[in-house]
């Protein structure tokens, strides 16, 4: 780590059944989100109503799920990680299971509410488990690589099941488009069910069945360096990253596939297997980041990636642009081809470094406020992310096509991602500043004893 050496060993030796039960636990809350990134959209339009309402039902998510991270946070902090794991995920589920029974808009941008209600509480706590029975340094930022990859590979299944569930060629008997829609936000709700249980009973066997778990917590317990005061100032300028690349991501992200889906309309299943592809491409990149990046540095790989953002969104919406340089040079290379790779570049790029920044961010906090500081980076990502979807809503809903829309801004609001490890670096060298002033301090008060002695 960038700012000095771990606070345990300096080469740990990873819990392969703790990594194990943790990563059953990321794959299946990632199973369950990922159905949404084709459901969603399409069940918007399935109903009536366009990409505006789409993005009004995400928002509308987002800002509940920022109304109730803090007090989930500190809900996780002083209940338990598992309780709250729990809570969170029956709370999600039983709004994805009633969604398909209504058609009333505000019922329904209601149901998908309380899915931002139960992420609150979810999101933090698993993060903030992985860290409590992690040591910090190596072997949390490869425990994130692990988990995140064994999560990112479920979630291949979810856009690919999607989108062959909703084909009609896939089950000919079901001709009613509903009953299909019922049918994957049943398994959604069953999924995110199965989660909290298991949620639940992992906190509870991290506690009973690993020796190193309240060692861990002990020996970083005795050796923080940070105050209150330190630790919401660190989450205020890593809450201040998150909002810059959540109002940015807010404004394209929820509307890629919808974007892809109007530019290129192909069925279903092809649209479904996009996002598939995708993630198995991100599972080897998170996995060489969570590997690698105590080597490379963290805030360095960080910025290297978001700085290759900009880059290949250029070449998701220009597609049609670059199939003509192909042709021109001999290459034969369709259009949606083309936007498929540059689709799947981008999305690894900007999501593996998500086991540098969580380690990064949960060495930077004292373990007894983690789950609260993580909440208020969280809260200003949502918050801004959800706002940035509401702003494309609001333009969508002016009547301004969807393709011309992502042709201007997309590429637009992607440079603001390599911009938001700014505040991170500022975070991560007061830190360091703060513990090289508390050492020297520490180092007077010996000198001084061992002169007093004398």
């Amino acid at each position: 780590m960038e700012h000095g050496p771990d606070i345990i060993d300096a080469a740990p030796t990873l819990d392969v059944s703790k990594i194990g039960v943790l990563s059953v636990l990321t794959a299946l809350g990632r199973l369950g989100r990922s159905l949404t990134i084709i459901v969603l959209p399409l069940f918007a339009l399935e109903i009536g109503y366009d990409e505006a309402f789409y993005g009004l039902m995400v928002a509308a998510a987002g800002y509940v799920q920022a109304a109730a991270l803090f007090p989930a946070g500190t809900f996780s902090d002083r209940r338990g990680r598992g309780l709250a794991i729990l809570l969170g995920s029956i709370i999600s589920g039983i709004g994805l299971v009633l969604i398909p029974f209504t058609s009333d808009p505000i019922l329904i941008i209601g149901l998908y509410a309380l899915t931002g209600l139960g992420g609150g509480f979810t999101s933090t706590s698993i993060d903030s488990l992985i860290a409590d029975h992690t040591r910090s340094g190596g072997e949390r930022t490869k425990s994130y690589g692990y988990t995140i990859t064994v999560a990112t590979l479920a979630a291949i299944v979810g856009p690919f099941m999607g989108g062959y569930i909703l084909d009609p060629v896939a089950f000919p008997g079901i001709d009613n488009a509903m009953v299909r829609y019922a049918i994957i936000f049943t398994f959604m709700g069953v999924i995110m069910f199965a989660a909290g249980i298991i949620g639940f009973t992992t906190d509870r066997w991290l506690k009973n069945n690993t020796d190193d778990s309240k060692q861990i917590e002990a020996k970083e317990e005795g050796t923080e360096t940070f105050t209150a005061e330190n630790d919401a100032k660190t989450a205020l300028l890593f809450g201040a990253s998150q909002g810059m690349m959540g109002f940015a991501s807010g404004m394209v992200i929820p509307y890629l596939i919808p974007w892809i889906y109007a530019a290129f309309n192909p069925d279903p299943v092809v649209l479904g297997s996009i996002p598939a592809i995708a993630n198995l491409t991100l599972a080897s990149g998170t996995l060489f980041v969570g590997l690698g990046s105590e080597r490379i540095g963290k805030l360095r790989i960080i910025f290297l990636l978001y700085l290759l953002s900009p880059v290949f969104m250029l070449g998701i919406v220009y597609s049609w642009s670059l199939e003509t340089i192909l042709n021109g040079l001999g290459i034969a290379a369709p259009a949606f081809f083309v936007m498929i790779v540059f689709y799947i570049a981008r999305n690894a790029v900007a999501n593996m470094a998500r086991p540098a920044y969580s380690s990064l961010f949960m060495g930077e906090i004292s373990v007894a406020r983690r789950a609260r500081s993580l909440a208020l980076t969280r809260i200003s990502w949502t918050f801004l992310r959800q706002s940035g979807t509401l702003v494309t809503a609001v333009i969508l809903a002016l009547s301004v096509d969807i393709v011309t829309f992502g042709l201007v801004l997309f590429p637009i609001a992607m440079v603001v991602y390599p911009l938001c490890v700014i505040p991170m670096y500022f975070a991560v060298k007061r830190n360091e500043r703060v513990r090289q002033t508390q050492q020297e301090s520490l180092r007077q008060v010996n000198r001084d004893r061992s002169e007093a002695h004398i």
